[in-house]
C-alpha cells in the first residue's frame, strides 16, 4: 500500500542587528511557502496480479520489510531575522518552507484493457488522496513553525533566542513525525480509504 519517508528538517538562521525601537510593538512577519513535485516509476500489466508484481518490484521498501506503493517526502526548512531594541532580542521576521514530493506508480495506459485502466484509475485516486494527508500533516506543522515565530517572547541575547527557537522547532518536528507514523497506522496506509487493489471478487490488495 503506501507509506512515506520523514526528511530531515533543515535550518538557517539569517540575523539582523537593529538598534532602533521603530519596530519594537510590531508583530513579526511570517511566511510560509509549499512546494510540491512528483517523481514516477512505471509499471505495466493486463492484469491485476501483474500490475502487483510491477509495484513489489519497483515500490518503495520500508522498514518494516514490506513494499509500499507511494512515498511522500517533507522536508521543512526556516529562517529567521532578529531585531534588538534596548538590548532584547527578538524575531523581525520568518519565512518557512515545505518541499513535497511524492513517488507514485504510474500505469502504461497501452498495456491494460479499459477495465482494468479504470480500476487503476480508481485506485490511484484514493492512494494519491492518503499521500496528500500526509502533506497537509507537514504544512500543519510548518504553520504552527510560523505561529510559533510570531508569539515568541524577546530575550536577553540572541544566543537564548535561538536556543529556545531550535528546543521549539525540534518539539514540532518531533510530534510531526509521530503524528505521521499515527496518520499510517489509522488508515493501515491508505486501506481505510480506499487504497486497495481489487479483483474482481473483491479481494487482493497491493
Amino acid at each position: 500500500m503506501v507509506h512515506r519517508l520523514t526528511a530531515r528538517a533543515a535550518i538557517a538562521l539569517l540575523v539582523l542587528a537593529c538598534s532602533s525601537n521603530l519596530f519594537a510593538s510590531e508583530a513579526p512577519s511570517c511566511e510560509l511557502k509549499v512546494r510540491e513535485g512528483y517523481r514516477f516509476y512505471e509499471i505495466s500489466g493486463n492484469s491485476l496480479d501483474q500490475l502487483r508484481e510491477q509495484i513489489n518490484q519497483k515500490g518503495t521498501k520500508w522498514s518494516d520489510g514490506k513494499v509500499y506503493s507511494a512515498l511522500t517526502n517533507w522536508d521543512i526548512h526556516y529562517k529567521y531575522r532578529v531585531t534588538s531594541n534596548n538590548g532584547r532580542y527578538s524575531v523581525r521576521s520568518a519565512d518557512t518552507t515545505v518541499e513535497i514530493c511524492y513517488y507514485l506508480p504510474r500505469l502504461d495506459a497501452d498495456s491494460c484493457t479499459p477495465e482494468l485502466a479504470s480500476r487503476w484509475k480508481d485506485y490511484l485516486t484514493h492512494l494519491q488522496r492518503h499521500e496528500y494527508g500526509h502533506k497537509d500533516l507537514a504544512v500543519q506543522a510548518a504553520s504552527q513553525v510560523n505561529e510559533m515565530f510570531a508569539t515568541l517572547p524577546s530575550f536577553g541575547s540572541e544566543e537564548e533566542l535561538a536556543a529556545e527557537i531550535t528546543k521549539r522547532t525540534e518539539e514540532k518536528f518531533r510530534h510531526l513525525k509521530e503524528i505521521q507514523i499515527d496518520y499510517d497506522r489509522d488508515t493501515r496506509h491508505g486501506e481505510t480509504q480506499g487504497a486497495v487493489l481489487l479483483s474482481a471478487g473483491g479481494a487482493g490488495g497491493a
